[in-house]
């Protein structure tokens, strides 16, 4: 009896082993299925939240044409109110874009000139700007697609509804309340990828011209503001940082072919501030016209930390001060502040011969300049007694031409110095103006000859 029990006892615990060997198992495959299930809900999550991110920064920054369009984007919360910007602060813009155009993908002269010997002479083309999707295009389809960067900065109010600007001229329904939205009250996709908005202290809206609305010119303020900003934040994307006015037709090209191969410059340690030199303002620094002026990655550097530490929020008249203040000039405050704060001097742009590398004025009007019939009003004021004039006057590989505010002429220019030959005999951008000659056409053909541009639009 007793060995049956002893038995009994020893296989009861036997199937107390296998009972508990089964629990283990089942637990295991519990605890597998629970990982797995667990696993699946994390990258679930994790996709989720992507896509979340995704469309939170494609609200927050400003898309290229062709995105996708579902509905405007509420008010950003970054954004900066312009009341809020204290004197002596610089605020940032409040969401930018990309700063690369996708220009480097193309071809010379349809791209960059990518030379071996420019590798490091990459340009950067600043265009301050009041938001004009026209104008845009039109820099984009011609000379701006050459800039190895180039970067649109402008408001943050954009004119809205039926508005419409024509250079300088506003067309617009003043008495609309929302004539001008903030540029984040738009649908996500109006705006291209190389369009930063700047919060600015000054409205460009509300000034007028006999009786008319017109822009106002705040320039100063954005220059500063912009520069500042390149420097924080694109400084290691070119070595040649060039503000380019949205009527100057810009060659990113011969800027190259100037500081390489005429000037054989060091953007890197050296301090250059280079254009249209101007010197009619006695007793203050030469300044460059504002155009097209041009530094060095040193001088950029350099000056935006000036910029960056200058008083601001000075209402009163002019001081001879390097300071921010209303309705300052745009080229004697940058002369004084780089002269004042890098002890750095305008150079004038020009080759061997004083030819004018940068003209101020469409290039028809610079070959009929003529200082002796003249006199020395301020474009030839201190300029060198033997500068040129007349067809004489500018260098064959101009780097700027200026004062062309309706985009079919920056467009003819674009085609006249970069198109195929054949378009210099079947049409022209100068041929409804006065004074387009037999002397503007030999120019032009001096200008492509030493371009060289048939042979590029050939291997092209």
């Amino acid at each position: 009896m007793a060995r049956r029990s002893i038995s009994s006892v020893g296989l009861g615990r036997a199937n107390q082993r296998k009972r508990n060997v089964a629990l283990a198992r089942a637990f295991f495959v519990v605890l597998v299925v629970v990982a797995v299930g667990l696993s699946g809900l994390a990258l679930h999550l994790t996709r989720q939240i992507k896509r979340e991110g995704d469309q939170g920064r494609n609200t927050a920054r400003i898309l290229s044409f062709g995105d996708p369009v579902q509905k405007a984007p509420p008010k950003l919360s970054v954004a900066i109110d312009q009341a809020q910007i204290k004197p002596n602060e610089v605020a940032s813009p409040a969401i930018v874009s990309p700063a690369k155009s996708s220009a480097a993908a193309r071809k010379y002269p349809n791209g960059p000139k990518q030379d071996e010997k420019y590798k490091h002479d990459r340009v950067y083309c600043m265009v301050p700007f009041v938001w004009n999707a026209e104008y845009h295009k039109t820099i984009m389809e011609t000379w701006g697609k050459r800039c190895d960067v180039i970067n649109f900065f402008t408001d943050s109010q954009v004119l809205h509804g039926n508005g419409r600007l024509d250079g300088d001229k506003i067309t617009v329904n003043t008495d609309s309340p929302d004539a001008y939205k903030h540029y984040s009250e738009f649908p996500a996709g109006t705006f291209p990828d190389n369009v930063i908005f700047m919060n600015m202290t000054r409205p460009w809206f509300g000034c007028e011209e006999k009786g008319k609305p017109k822009v106002c010119r705040h320039i100063w303020e954005k220059m500063w503001r912009s520069w500042v900003y390149v420097g924080d934040h694109h400084l290691d994307q070119a070595d040649w940082f060039c503000k380019v006015d949205y009527d100057t037709f810009f060659f990113p090209d011969n800027l190259q072919y100037y500081v390489r191969d005429y000037k054989n410059w060091d953007s890197a340690n050296e301090h250059h501030y280079f254009g249209a030199l101007l010197a009619h303002k006695p007793g203050r620094p030469s300044m460059i016209a504002g155009a097209n002026a041009c530094w060095s990655r040193k001088t950029m550097e350099g000056i935006a930390k000036v910029y960056r530490e200058m008083p601001k929020g000075h209402t009163g008249p002019e001081r001879h001060k390097c300071e921010d203040r209303p309705r300052a000039s745009e080229e004697i405050s940058t002369s004084l502040c780089l002269k004042v704060g890098l002890n750095v001097e305008a150079e004038p742009a020009r080759d061997d011969a004083l030819r004018e590398y940068v003209m101020v004025d469409p290039y028809h009007n610079h070959l009929n300049w003529n200082r002796t019939e003249q006199g020395e009003w301020w474009f030839w004021a201190n300029k060198p007694k033997d500068a040129p004039m007349l067809e004489e006057c500018c260098a064959v590989r101009p780097m700027a031409f200026h004062k062309y505010k309706q985009k079919e002429l920056i467009m003819g220019i674009d085609e006249r110095f970069y198109g195929p030959a054949s378009l210099m005999e079947e049409r022209s951008h100068l041929d409804k103006w006065a004074r387009a000659s037999d002397k503007t056409r030999a120019y032009e053909l001096k200008v492509r000859a030493a371009m060289n541009i048939d042979q590029y639009i050939n291997q092209t």
